[in-house]
């Protein structure tokens, strides 16, 4: 027997001459999800009436399903549900089924009528399903806040219904807002601004800079795990590694020690830039959140931003420590990012870092350092992973 799932979407549906464009993409990672969940297993999936229309022509695992579809960006919810034939008799019959062995003690029939010849209104249909409801289970119908509801779909050829949905993440589908780099650390941070680019429709790849010999190896094995774990939205990513010490060498001999982590960044954003533009990347996203640590502070991201064009984004910015560790535990990369690390950006940690910079002060610092041999030096050495 076919197994049916309605899947909705919400954001796309707003899209106008360009919905066709986002509903493409949306379908191709719903493919992709369901391949890589359910390997050898046959399924089409239909566009119609604003819905998609998944089929699998075998019995496949429910939970499996439901995983995939939890991962693609842009889905607003989903269900499996029973195909009837667009009759009363049929659609009643089915809610009912569906009901048995379910616990529950209010209800509700909300019912969309996507083709509007159907010779009853969605309260005439509500009314009829909701009436054999009661009559079967004893139960009460609450159109306000119903423990169970019970959606029915109609359209000209079929009816769908469904006792339950499972939201879905939302936003728009990856890759269809373009490509972007992340800067990634092993911690909480950028790991969930990745997830935010994602929800956003971008396609992520990610730098990491690291101060190996002189550090371990934990922040990069760390940094690929965590890419491991996104690439669940994404399917597959690129990881740039940059040995940064040399970099870090020549700061922390030529500009004062308060400006250590700024300029640790500046380079940092200028190699990024730079791989990006090779690239044909976008933006650069970062796990900044405002002031959370001294280089997050209004003036020290203006003194780091100043030294680069291209657009840098901060899906954090507005977030406390503790939201974002609350993301970090719904998405998966909590518990790597908890895992202890050495960081590039506190290598050589000055003991009193500056708080609000003066760009004047920065220029003339830098001023000591041969910038473009820096950059060119650091691009030179990175190591691709593909993920």
């Amino acid at each position: 027997m076919n197994q049916v799932y309605i899947s909705h979407y919400s954001e796309i549906g707003l899209k106008g001459k360009n919905r066709s464009y986002f509903v493409k993409v949306l379908r191709r990672n719903m493919k992709m999800a369901l391949r890589r969940a359910l390997p050898g297993k046959s399924f089409e999936i239909e566009h119609r009436d604003k819905r998609f229309i998944l089929t699998f022509s075998e019995a496949v695992d429910q939970a499996l399903v439901g995983q995939a579809l939890s991962q693609v960006f842009g889905l607003a919810n989903f269900s499996p549900v029973t195909v009837t034939e667009p009759k009363l008799d049929a659609m009643e019959a089915a809610a009912v089924e569906l009901y048995k062995g379910h616990s529950f003690e209010t209800f509700a029939i909300r019912t969309k009528r996507a083709y509007k010849g159907f010779p009853f209104t969605s309260p005439d249909i509500n009314h009829r399903l909701g009436g054999a409801v009661v009559d079967a289970y004893g139960k009460r119908a609450d159109l306000k806040n119903p423990q169970l509801p019970c959606y029915v779909e109609v359209l000209k050829d079929k009816a769908f219904v469904t006792v339950g949905k499972t939201q879905g993440p939302g936003g728009l589908p990856v890759s269809s807002s373009g490509r972007v780099l992340v800067l990634m650390s092993g911690g909480f941070d950028s790991p969930v601004a990745a997830y935010f680019a994602m929800k956003r429709g971008a396609q992520c790849e990610f730098i990491h800079f690291h101060s190996y010999p002189f550090t371990q190896k934990t922040s990069q094995e760390k940094v690929e795990r965590l890419v491991n774990v996104l690439t669940k939205f994404q399917f597959r990513a690129r990881l740039y590694m940059v040995p940064f010490a040399e970099t870090q060498k020549e700061i922390v001999l030529n500009v004062p020690e308060k400006f250590r982590v700024i300029f640790y960044r500046r380079f940092m954003m200028r190699v990024a830039e730079a791989l990006a533009n090779k690239q044909n990347l976008k933006a650069i996203y970062t796990g900044e959140s405002l002031g959370q640590v001294a280089s997050q502070t209004l003036e020290n991201m203006a003194a780091v931003q100043q030294a680069i064009s291209m657009p840098v984004l901060r899906p954090l910015i507005g977030l406390d420590k503790n939201e974002i560790i609350d993301i970090a535990r719904k998405i998966g990369t909590h518990d790597i990012s908890a895992l202890p690390h050495d960081d590039a950006c506190t290598r050589f940690m000055p003991d009193f870092p500056v708080i609000r910079a003066k760009m004047e002060q920065v220029l003339e610092a830098e001023q000591a350092l041969d910038v473009e041999a820096l950059v060119e030096r650091d691009l030179s050495k990175i190591d691709v992973i593909d993920v």
